[in-house]
């Protein structure tokens, strides 16, 4: 059982309507603009474009142009306010948008993950005879691929069975696909496809207004859009990212950083000329239009003064332009010549963004206190101000009967409808959904500015998320199970936890947190957003709600119950959700660990779940999750539990091996195998190995397999039962694979760098030189050490090259810098150190300071035992004794 994914129309899909939008008539070409972006594109070192301005400064009507100035040009619109179901802001979004956009446009682009061609010729099948022409056990597929089978069947007499194509499980949910696997399938496979078959093309990915993530915070658990940018293996050379963003240091910092060496950045400057002449060619076109042209004061001024005075009020923005002329168009068509006058009367017209939003409310304000009368104040206060709060704190688009539900004005629908009216110049949507045209609107209408606190306008933002949060939990709390309202279950518990993070007071605080407590302590609403929404946004509000609380008991309960009736339901993926959610959160490990603990804990699962075939696979799933927490603790205690734990897992998975597959298991045992070996339990451990490689063939996963091999032949290699030349043969053969178009997964590009690392400890371990240097040099210069700045992996390579050299003085210095976070008494957890503490001892007693080397191999015999330190220690005691 998966999560459906949303099913996207091309327009959808390929945002054409939004894109429709910034292209409309009036539409500025900013070629001068384009022309320094396209210049990057032919520096061979330049991988991503950054482009920043101001709030209006026309950043997405930019990108929105180069997606139709280039052939391929995938694209991803981020909005705040978005019911675009791949919009988010987090990185599995992005991915996932632009692998689906790729498979549209050129499908040819997309790998196919089985080609199956088989011609079978059968006499008879007996009545209890079953056969099958081609078989797979498990099938993943990525959600872009497309599976071609062709099987050819000739039965003379069938009275059993025939089947043509068999797969016992195909996996064909993308939220099983990790990021590290979606990238490589949604973008870098595809371009490098392109760059085989058309050298001269180019893919430009465009993504807008990356500094929306400001606003999103982290909730959802996953990694978002510029943590990816930061952090995204080398890009194919046919490869751009045209990045749009408002000018936000800290937001962007990383990002930056990251990528310098590959990052070209433009700034659209409010005061540059270039800038000034397409808003003076924006006003032109507005002004000249006949229907204003001749409107008295623009007679009296003239077109052209009248246009460059309007640009000069926009202060750098297109979008204060886009609201005058839509303000003044109006105005024009309703005939109503004091707003007409109003805005073409320039020497009293503001300047600038929040300028402009005031002076539309005032003259809103206004027309209300003329049409309303004595009853002005009520009416505002009722329905208007009532609208620009829900609407300023909104979520996602509104549907209209969401909107009068939380403003409660379901029952005054005629004074709504009059009100959006008037309100009309700041709201987009269709009959479907309202919402706010810009986030600058909710940003106005929010302002902490003491000067606005009093404005008729103005919304505390926190008390109109509690206010919001509790009307739908009046309307929907007792009937979670049945909600319809998609708005509800989306954003029910954010709206608490954006009231928390924005409280101004201890009160409000004290009530969005008991809201929130109550809601996500009990099993209903996450089990309902589960099967209405999908288990990774339910995940997402608890960690959210996790974090605004500082931790929660109660929520550890609460997900704990949600996760436990799911898998009684028969949900089998549950655990790699949990750990793809909340594994590398250290914010959320206390909610990851309690959550662990109670669904591997027997107990408990024998009162939670009472589908005994699904409990039996939970038992095995979580205590694999639970086992993998404890080791990446260490400590004796911690990885002793663990041990027991898989080891418990594993002996369950014979009962119930028709819950778990191949590559469960090859996971399994090679967890438990790892243990074993950093214990020193050499022949567990290398038959744990065998078992694990064998599975993950079985599982098709080749990848795996060598890993789990090239792992074993490692510790076989220090255990002494290893032949040298069957060690470096298998590691060539699988440097080749992880090299390769076939490997799969996000391992794939750290284990180059991992097979490099094992040749040169090879190449220690048989005193070969020429092998250590060539695989240390390939380590230098290894893009996954260098996109992960692991330089630290390098430098004990570096010091470990020079002793082998004899060159004491450089390793001893290289040891020093390298080891200097370790050498604490009682050592450090590190694995292997008594390893470098064995050489550095070496290098020491070769420079004849004997007391320090003295030191240093004492350290490293206290290093401990269940740290994989067990083949260095007799060479310790054997030097120490030749001392």
């Amino acid at each position: 059982m998966t999560d459906e994914q949303p099913r996207l129309s091309r327009d959808e899909l390929l945002y054409e309507k939004v894109i429709a939008r910034y292209l409309e008539q009036g539409f500025v070409e900013r070629f001068w603009l384009a022309a320094r972006i396209e210049r990057h594109f032919r520096d061979p070192d330049c991988r991503f474009v950054l482009v920043s301005g101001g709030p209006g400064a026309g950043k997405s009507t930019l990108l929105a142009w180069l997606t139709q100035r280039h052939a391929l040009s995938p694209r991803y619109f981020l909005r705040r306010l978005s019911s675009h179901p791949l919009a988010s802001g987090d990185a599995w979004s992005l991915l996932l948008s632009i692998g689906h956009q790729l498979a549209l446009l050129r499908p040819e682009l997309m790998r196919v993950d089985l080609d199956v061609q088989v011609t079978q010729a059968v006499g008879r099948v007996a009545e209890a005879g079953r056969v099958v022409g081609a078989r797979v056990g498990l099938l993943h597929i990525s959600p872009f691929q497309h599976t071609a089978v062709q099987v050819a069947q000739q039965v003379e007499v069938a009275e059993g069975s025939v089947v043509g194509f068999e797969i016992a499980r195909m996996v064909a949910d993308s939220r099983l696909n990790d990021v590290g696997n979606l990238q490589h399938l949604a973008l870098i496979e595809p371009a490098v496809r392109l760059a085989a078959s058309d050298p001269t093309a180019m893919v430009v990915l465009c993504i807008d207004s990356v500094d929306e993530l400001r606003h999103q915070g982290r909730d959802a658990g996953r990694t978002d859009i510029l943590e990816w940018l930061a952090d995204c293996p080398e890009l194919p050379a046919n490869l751009r990212v045209v990045v749009s963003a408002r000018p936000d240091t800290e937001l962007l910092r990383r990002f930056r950083l990251a990528q310098a060496d590959r990052l070209r950045e433009e700034r659209i400057e409010p005061s540059a000329a270039e800038v000034r002449e397409d808003l003076l060619k924006y006003a032109r076109a507005v002004v000249s239009d006949p229907g204003i042209a001749e409107l008295p004061e623009v007679r009296r001024v003239g077109v052209e003064a009248v246009a460059r005075r309007i640009a000069d009020h926009a202060e750098g923005s297109f979008l204060y332009l886009t609201l005058w002329a839509r303000g003044l168009r109006d105005a024009v068509s309703d005939g109503d010549g004091e707003r007409v006058a109003g805005l073409t009367r320039l020497s009293v017209l503001p300047a600038g963004l929040d300028g402009i939003y005031e002076y539309f409310l005032v003259v809103i304000r206004d027309t209300v206190k003329r049409r309303e009368g004595n009853q002005w104040t009520h009416v505002w206060a009722r329905v208007h101000r009532k609208l620009l709060e829900v609407l300023a704190v909104a979520q996602a688009p509104l549907p209209l009967k969401t909107l009068l539900l939380l403003t409660d004005l379901a029952g005054d629908r005629a004074h709504a409808r009059q009100a959006l009216d008037d309100l009309a110049q700041f709201l987009s949507g269709d009959n479907r959904a309202i919402r706010l045209h810009h986030v600058t609107m909710a940003e106005f209408l929010t302002s902490a500015d003491e000067d606005r606190i009093l404005d008729d306008w103005h919304v505390e933002a926190d008390e109109s998320h509690l206010a919001l949060a509790q009307r739908l939990l009046t309307e929907h709390g007792d009937s979670w199970a049945t909600c319809d309202d998609a708005y509800a279950l989306n954003n029910t518990a954010s709206h608490l936890v954006a009231s928390i993070r924005t409280a101004a007071s201890a009160r409000t605080r004290r009530q969005a947190e008991q809201l929130l407590t109550d809601l996500l302590a009990v099993p209903s609403f996450g089990l309902a957003k589960s099967h209405r929404v999908g288990v990774d946004d339910m995940l997402g509000d608890y960690v959210a709600a996790y974090v605004a609380l500082s931790g929660s008991p109660e929520l550890e309960e609460g997900l704990t119950a949600v996760l436990a009736r799911l898998i009684n339901e028969g949900r089998t993926d549950l655990a790699s959700s949990l750990h793809a959610m909340l594994q590398h959160r250290h914010d959320v490990a206390d909610l990851n660990a309690a959550v662990l603990r109670r669904l591997s804990d027997s107990d408990y699962l024998e009162r939670a779940i009472p589908n005994p075939r699904n409990r039996a696979a939970a038992r095995i799933a979580f205590s694999h999750g639970e086992a993998g927490r404890l080791r990446r603790l260490g400590g004796t205690d911690n990885l002793d539990a663990a041990h027991r734990l898989l080891a418990q897992a594993i002996a369950d998975v014979d009962d119930v091996d028709h819950v778990t597959s191949a590559r469960q298991r090859s996971s399994l045992f090679y967890d438990l195998a790892y243990l074993e070996a950093l214990h020193g339990r050499l022949d567990q451990a290398l038959t744990w190995f065998t078992e694990s490689a064998e599975a993950a063939e079985e599982a098709g996963d080749r990848t795996s397999a060598y890993i789990s091999r090239l792992v074993g032949l490692r510790h076989g290699l220090l255990g002494g039962v290893v032949d040298p030349e069957e060690y470096k043969t298998e590691h060539l053969s699988a440097l080749e694979h992880f090299a390769g178009e076939d490997a799969q997964g996000p391992n794939a590009s750290r284990w180059v760098m991992n097979a490099h690392a094992h040749l040169a400890d090879l190449g220690l371990l048989t005193g070969d030189l020429d092998l250590v240097v060539t695989h240390l040099q390939a380590l230098e210069d290894d893009p996954w050490i260098q996109q992960n700045a692991r330089a630290d992996l390098v430098l004990i390579f570096r010091a470990r090259a020079a002793w082998a050299a004899g060159h004491w003085a450089v390793a001893a210095e290289l040891f020093a810098q390298a080891l200097a976070d370790d050498l604490t008494d009682p050592p450090s957890h590190r694995e292997a150190l008594s390893r470098d503490l064995y050489y550095y001892g070496q290098a020491m007693a070769g420079l004849g300071d004997v007391e320090r080397a003295r030191e240093l191999w004492q350290l490293g015999l206290r290093c401990p035992d269940h740290a994989g330190n067990w083949p260095w220690k007799p060479k310790i005691t054997e030097a120490l004794n030749e001392l």
